[in-house]
């Protein structure tokens, strides 16, 4: 700094000192056209990893690139362009190449290099209009002066109030977030402003004399009413406005929000787009089941049937994606508005009963009859009696099987899938996988043979996994699933099974250490049928229950 002093005639007065907050600080003076410009330059406490701040001693608005009055200078070398290397002398050197620049007119012209991003946008407003393109193209299209009836919805979240407009014209696919949320619906106006007349500000006097220039009559008193909500969306040739009146604690306010354009690009692969026809089965909604789950919906899942009779209780929310919220409630109810959350109205069937349970044969039956219309079936109990119906139905079915469990004390866990036609049947799937896990002459500390997920890695003291270790499991027990349906012939998993290691025990020597399980049998389950021995069985029950044919019976397949 004292080098640029000696080169340059307009920097004066160069003065360091300690600031009351123990910052190092430099106090300078540019002059620019006469006229003594007074500044203060703070080192960050980080410095020199962040870059120090220029303010005007004064306490004045200097430039348009500033952050308010008396704020800090928005100079070449900011946050997202800082390093190192960059000197004060050349922050100085910026801030006079700023004045002089806005306040000489020979002075070089300086663009704006700060892009404001959407949540800087809108961080401090409470109130969002969310547009979509469909919404954006037909407020577009409207006539000079006309006005519209349309429907809106918001919903209040996070301190935050965002409003959407969900039919205009008999167009209902134009909402900004999904039908099947919680929201509130609300009835609006939408109208095209007529040449060069500029939005009004949001208040009520002016919206009131707008509306009635336009000959609205019936909105303009609607406007001028001393209580009630009212949703305009004024359309200029420039401008999209939602404005937006309501009754404060002593008086109606009118407010305009602030826009978010919504975007419709897809963050999913193209072949994704078939899992919207496909049904899911998931037995078991705990830890493991609740994350597969909304990884699945998330991937565009949009039929599911969950099947679990157990209830969330707070000890649960260690690991499960179910919040606090869900305390006391079924597992499979509260799952299933999870879902709803993420992705609004889905199908979803959902049977508070367990699987194997002590249940009725009849319920029994139907549980297994649900699981029969699934295109793939997940096992996410970690239980072998569970395990047992599922592969009964799978293999009658010939419908993908898919299992996993977290290994006690969070090693690492297992993940399995099975197709007809690829991989053994059910049973003998299972059977070599434990074969192979016990075949390494340690004992697998598998939860499936002792408490699901509590054992021991070395002694007898029990370990619980935490939410990360599950979640990892669930990461894998989704990515089989959504290759199954997607690609059922041509997996991109070239063996059935894994063992994966997330710390140093039982077979695995670090962390993340993966092992492939390959299985040996390709065979269709389902044995083919006799046919001269079906006939032998139709013709019996038609001569023990000729009433119960009636001419109606089809040729066995």
């Amino acid at each position: 700094m004292a080098d640029l002093a000696e080169q340059v005639g307009w920097l004066k007065d160069v003065r360091w000192h300690v600031s009351d907050g123990a910052a190092l600080a430099v106090e300078f003076v540019i002059e620019h056209c006469g006229e003594d410009i007074p500044f203060a330059m703070t080192y960050a406490v980080f410095h020199p990893n962040c870059p120090p701040i220029i303010v005007p001693r004064d306490g004045r608005r200097i430039s348009g690139h500033q952050y308010g009055v008396g704020g800090n200078l928005c100079l070449e070398y900011r946050a997202d362009n800082w390093e190192t290397t960059i000197t004060g002398a050349a922050m100085i050197e910026s801030a006079h190449r700023l004045i002089a620049g806005e306040h000489h007119s020979d002075g070089p012209e300086l663009p704006s290099a700060h892009t404001v991003s959407i949540g800087q946008s809108v961080r401090n407003s409470v109130l969002r209009f969310l547009i979509t393109q469909p919404v954006e193209d037909r407020l577009k299209m409207m006539e000079h002066g006309q006005a519209i009836e349309v429907s809106f919805a918001e919903k209040f979240h996070a301190e935050t109030l965002t409003v959407t407009i969900t039919e205009m014209d008999g167009a209902s696919n134009v909402r900004a977030w999904p039908a099947g949320v919680r929201e509130t619906a609300k009835q609006g106006h939408a109208i095209r402003l007529p040449k060069d007349i500029a939005v009004p500000e949001a208040v009520q006097e002016d919206i009131a004399d707008l509306l009635g220039d336009l000959g609205f009559a019936e909105l303009r008193e609607k406007a001028l009413g001393t209580t009630g909500e009212m949703d305009l969306v004024l359309v200029s040739d420039t401008q999209i406005a939602h404005i937006y009146a309501f009754d404060g604690s002593k008086s109606r306010n009118f407010l305009r929000a602030r826009n978010l354009k919504v975007l419709a690009d897809s963050r999913l692969p193209n072949e994704y787009a078939v899992l919207l026809e496909k049904n899911v089965g998931i037995v078991g909604c705990g830890s493991l089941g609740s994350k597969i789950a909304a990884m699945l919906v998330r991937a565009g899942v949009r039929r599911f049937t969950l099947i679990d009779d157990d209830v969330i209780f707070a000890t649960n929310l260690v690991r499960n994606e179910l919040s606090a919220v869900a305390t006391g409630v079924h597992k499979v109810d509260a799952v299933r508005n999870r879902l709803i959350e993420i992705a609004g109205t889905i199908d979803i069937s959902v049977r508070r009963v367990a699987l194997g349970g002590q249940e009725s044969a009849e319920t029994t039956e139907s549980l297994m009859s649900a699981l029969r219309n699934c295109d793939v079936i997940i096992d996410a109990t970690a239980d072998a009696h569970c395990f047992n119906f599922c592969a009964a139905v799978a293999n009658d079915s010939s419908k993908p099987l898919i299992w996993g469990e977290v290994l006690a004390g969070g090693i690492g866990g297992l993940v399995a899938r099975i197709r007809s036609g690829h991989e053994p049947e059910p049973q003998a799937a299972r059977n070599q996988i434990n074969a192979w896990c016990n075949g390494h002459g340690i004992a697998a500390p598998l939860a499936s043979v002792s408490t699901p997920y509590v054992g021991s890695v070395e002694g007898d003291s029990p370990l619980v996994a935490d939410d990360s270790e599950v979640t990892i499991i669930a990461g894998h027990l989704a990515r089989l699933a959504t290759d199954v349906l997607i690609r059922p012939e041509a997996s991109a998993f070239p063996v059935p099974a894994y063992a994966i290691g997330l710390r140093t025990g039982w077979i695995f020597s670090q962390p993340f250490e993966t092992w492939p399980i390959n299985l040996v049998g390709s065979e269709p389950w389902k044995a083919q049928q006799d046919s001269s021995s079906a006939a032998d069985g139709l013709a019996l029950l038609r001569e023990l229950l000729p009433t119960a044919f009636d001419g109606h019976d089809k040729p066995s397949k």
